[in-house]
């Protein structure tokens, strides 16, 4: 049943919560831990991706975050505590918190803070497995709640809109940019009209603008989120997968996309920066996926640590020049390339898997 905001309840926006930036500083950044029932890495692969997992987590830990991590049961628990060095677990805290998949971004809470104090407020969105596609997901609806209990933060529940973190990019001054085609949507929001998610997202997140984008990155089975193809950075940058023009015939969303932001960053005075495509990736056909699909590859499906910027590799000829750009977009932090292959094989990346708690 829909839960809508008790009447008379004022909004996040209205007591002066608004949304960071990802490069403002964190208290500690969320991880779920991957489990053999979902459908990302289901049986043996969970295995086969867990080292991926454990270099992730060192990474965060050397990039000045304190790591929490979702676990489903006291087993997980204790192989994590054998896998992990003692001197990494002292950086992390584990909690229990079942999940389905591993994809924190979507399923974590969206915490705001009011700059005024620095209090905190986690929006709780509803979640439905990116349309309903990978059932079930009552774990993972019912996490969010759970993690900002966990951290002691206020909660806002919204069970009524259906919002994955990754449709949602905000800059930290106002502005907030948002996948059309995986928010207005009957699969997630059924009935809701593009201006009344806007007006219902600007009192949630406190934005006071928003951007609307929808492009399309082949193999992505989210419906185009937003850290696929488009990300903020400081001093008014704006990262944009940008096909090549060999490229563009065959991706002609994401070429578009590229058009309109380029000319959006030339009307603002905002830094537009060009982030390529790294060569098709391609499933072989491992478990129930079928050979040949291409994956979704991307380098904009970054997180920026507190103290680094983690980007993904794919063993291609473009990965030093995505992590070229990608630096120079975030002077004062450390670059860090991470294996991506064997993690696009559960169609996500290291964004999709981290969600951040500000300080």
């Amino acid at each position: 049943m829909a839960t809508h905001p008790p009447t008379g309840t004022r909004t996040p926006a209205a007591r002066g919560f608004t949304l960071p930036a990802e490069w403002e500083p964190h208290a500690a950044t969320w991880l779920s831990w991957p489990n053999a029932r979902g459908a990302s890495f289901p049986g043996p692969h969970t295995q086969a991706i867990l080292p991926t997992f454990h270099k992730l987590v060192a990474e965060l830990a050397d990039a000045g975050e304190r790591v929490i991590l979702n676990l489903s049961d006291p087993v997980e628990r204790q192989a994590i505590e054998r896998a992990l060095p003692g001197s990494l677990l002292n950086a992390i805290s584990l909690e229990l918190v079942p999940t389905n998949e591993p994809w924190c971004r979507d399923h974590g809470p969206t915490v705001l803070r009011r700059p005024a104090d620095g209090c905190r407020l986690a929006v709780c969105w509803n979640y439905n497995a990116w349309g309903g596609k990978y059932p079930p997901w009552d774990l993972d609806a019912a996490a969010n709640e759970r993690m900002a209990a966990n951290a002691g933060i206020e909660t806002c529940p919204r069970r009524d809109l259906t919002i994955e973190g990754g449709s949602l990019e905000s800059n930290g001054a106002g502005c907030l940019m948002i996948s059309e085609s995986s928010v207005v949507t009957q699969s997630r929001n059924p009935g809701r009209t593009r201006d009344e998610l806007a007006s219902e997202l600007r009192d949630y997140t406190g934005a006071d603008e928003i951007i609307w984008v929808r492009a399309e990155l082949p193999g992505d089975d989210t419906d185009g989120h937003v850290d696929c193809f488009a990300r903020f950075a400081p001093g008014n940058g704006l990262l944009v997968v940008e096909p090549t023009p060999e490229q563009a015939g065959a991706l002609p969303a994401l070429a578009k996309n590229a058009q309109r932001l380029r000319r959006l960053c030339g009307e603002r005075g905002w830094t537009f920066l060009g982030l390529p495509l790294p060569d098709p990736v391609h499933d072989s056909g491992a478990g129930a996926r079928e050979p040949g699909d291409r994956l979704p590859a991307t380098y904009a499906n970054y997180y920026v640590a507190n103290e680094a910027v983690l980007v993904p590799g794919f063993d291609d000829r473009r990965d030093a020049e995505a992590a070229a750009i990608i630096g120079e977009a975030h002077p004062g932090r450390r670059v860090v390339t991470l294996p991506a292959r064997d993690l696009i094989w559960g169609r996500g990346g290291f964004h999709c898997l981290t969600q951040a708690l500000p300080a």
